[in-house]
C-alpha cells in the first residue's frame, strides 16, 4: 500500500542519512512548520503566543516558527524532510498519509504514553493519527459532517426531525409540495468534487467502520455490494431521479458553491454541512446578512444524518495532526513542539480566541477543552463529532473517480442504484491493490 510514494521515500532517507540530519541553522533551536494558527491582521496571535510559551515551560528554550501555506508546505517537507528541517510540522490528514508512506514522519507512541493527558483526546482522532497500530501524530482540531434542519419549517408542518432515510424523504417531499420557494434537500454531485466524495462517505460509514481494511501490503474492501446500492438509492436516486425527487433536478452537477449558500439563502430545508457554516452571513454568495443570521441563529437544527435500515450514526470526519520529522537530530525538541501544539491548555487558548467564528473552536478534540457553541440548537455537533470516522491511509483518487462516475449515473437516472451498487462493488474490488 502505498507503494509508490515508499519508493521516494527510501531515497530520501538515504538523503538524510548522509547529510546527517538537521539543517536548520538555528543552533539547536526546534523549527516548526505550521499554517494552523489564525492570522489575522492587527489582531493579538492568542493561540500561537500560548503555544510558544507552552514550548518554552516544556523545553526551557523557545522555539522557532515558519509559517507556509498548505500546498507549500507539503511541497516542501515531502522533497526536503530528509534534510533534517523542520522537527515538527503540522497539516491536514491526507498529508499524514503521504508523509507516511514518504517515510518521513516519527513514530510517536512513546510521547502518547508518556502524556498525562492522552486518554483525553477522542478515540476517533487518535484512530485518524494511527496506521498499523502506530501513532504518527496528535490531533489539534477537526470537525464532523452533520445534518442542517430548518427546524421552523418542521415546526410548521408538525414534523419530527427525521432519523431515518425514509422519513427524510418523505418530509422532504412534503416540503416540496408546501412551498414554492423550498427545495427540501441539497448534496454535491458535481464530477471531481471533494465535498461530492465527503457526502458520500458520510453515508458510507453509516454501513461500515472503514470502506477499506489493511490487507497485508493491500486492501480489502469491507462494505456489501447491497449497503453501495442502498447509499445510491437514498442519497442520489430519490433526490434527483425518482419520480416525485426529494431534490432538484434543476441544481444536479453542483458543488458546495451552490450547496453552503444555498441553505443559508434560503433555499433547502436539508443539506448536510459543517462547522464553517456557523456565522457564514456576509460575503458575495450572501444574498442578505439578515436572512443568514435568522437562519443560523434562530431555524436551524443541527443532527446525525438520516441513516437507512440496518445503518448506524456514523459520519465523514476531518482531524487535523502535528507531527515530528523523523530525519530531524533532535527528535525529542519535535515531539516536545508536538506536545506543546496539542496540549489541551493550548487548545482551550485557540477556542477562546477564536469562539464561533471560523468554527474550529465548535468540536474539540480533547475531553478537557470546552466547546465554544453557545446556541444550543448547534450543541449536538459535539455528540456527532464522536461518531466520526476518518478516511483510511489509502490512496484515494481511484476511488474518488470511480465514484464520480457511478453516482452521476445514478443522479442522472442512468442507471439503477442497485445495479450501480453491484457494479461499483466490483470495480472497488479491483482497486484493492492500486490505492
Amino acid at each position: 500500500m502505498l507503494k509508490g510514494l515508499g519508493v521516494g521515500a527510501a531515497a530520501g532517507l538515504a538523503g538524510c542519512n548522509a547529510l546527517g540530519g538537521n539543517g536548520n541553522g538555528n543552533g539547536g533551536q526546534a523549527l516548526m512548520w505550521e499554517y494552523g494558527f489564525p492570522n489575522t491582521e492587527g489582531a493579538e496571535p492568542v493561540w500561537r503566543n500560548k503555544f510558544e510559551s507552552k514550548y518554552e515551560e516544556l523545553a526551557g528554550e523557545e522555539i522557532k516558527i515558519s509559517r507556509y501555506s498548505y500546498e507549500d508546505l507539503r511541497q516542501k517537507f515531502l522533497t526536503g524532510a530528509s534534510t533534517g528541517d523542520p522537527d515538527a510540522i503540522e497539516g491536514s490528514l491526507s498529508h499524514l498519509s503521504e508523509y507516511i508512506a514518504a517515510g518521513h514522519v516519527e513514530p510517536l507512541d512513546d510521547l502518547a504514553e508518556s502524556l498525562d493527558h492522552f486518554d483525553g483526546y477522542v478515540d476517533s482522532t487518535i484512530e485518524a493519527m494511527t496506521y498499523q497500530d502506530t501513532l504518527y501524530a496528535l490531533p489539534y482540531e477537526g470537525n464532523a459532517r452533520a445534518f442542517f434542519v430548518r427546524q421552523d419549517i418542521l415546526d410548521e408542518l408538525g414534523q419530527d426531525v427525521p432519523e431515518s432515510a425514509e422519513a427524510f424523504h418523505e418530509i422532504g417531499r412534503m416540503i416540496n409540495d408546501e412551498y414554492d420557494d423550498l427545495i427540501g434537500f441539497h448534496n454535491c454531485t458535481k464530477d471531481g468534487s471533494v465535498r461530492a466524495f465527503q457526502e458520500w462517505m458520510t453515508h458510507i460509514y453509516q454501513h461500515t467502520d472503514q470502506l477499506y481494511v489493511p490487507d497485508g501490503d493491500s486492501w480489502q474492501l469491507n462494505i456489501e455490494a447491497d449497503a453501495l446500492g442502498q447509499v445510491f438509492d437514498n442519497w442520489y436516486y430519490q433526490i434527483y431521479a425518482a419520480d416525485n425527487p426529494v431534490g432538484d433536478p434543476d441544481d444536479l452537477g453542483t458543488g458546495w458553491q451552490t450547496n453552503d449558500p444555498g441553505y443559508i439563502n434560503g433555499n433547502y430545508a436539508f443539506i448536510e454541512s459543517g462547522t464553517w457554516m456557523r456565522n457564514w452571513t456576509t460575503g458575495e454568495n450572501i444574498q442578505s446578512s439578515d436572512t443568514a443570521e435568522d437562519i443560523l441563529n434562530n431555524k436551524t437544527q443541527i443532527a446525525h444524518p438520516p441513516r437507512a435500515d440496518g445503518a448506524s450514526k456514523g459520519t465523514f470526519l476531518e482531524v487535523k495532526p502535528v507531527m515530528v520529522n523523523t530525519h530531524s537530530d533532535q527528535i525529542e525538541k519535535g515531539k516536545t513542539a508536538v506536545e506543546a501544539y496539542t496540549h489541551p491548555e493550548t487548545l482551550s487558548e485557540g477556542m477562546a480566541q477564536d469562539p464561533e467564528g471560523s468554527g474550529k473552536a465548535m468540536t474539540p478534540v480533547h475531553d478537557n477543552v470546552e466547546s465554544t457553541i453557545e446556541n444550543e440548537n448547534w450543541q449536538p455537533l459535539t455528540d456527532i463529532f464522536t461518531t466520526g470516522r476518518a478516511l483510511a491511509k489509502a490512496t484515494w483518487g481511484p476511488v474518488r473517480e470511480e465514484f464520480y462516475t457511478y453516482m452521476q449515473e445514478v443522479s442522472y437516472g442512468e442507471t439503477d442504484p442497485y445495479d450501480a451498487g453491484e457494479q461499483f462493488h466490483e470495480a472497488l474490488q479491483d482497486l484493492e491493490s492500486e490505492i
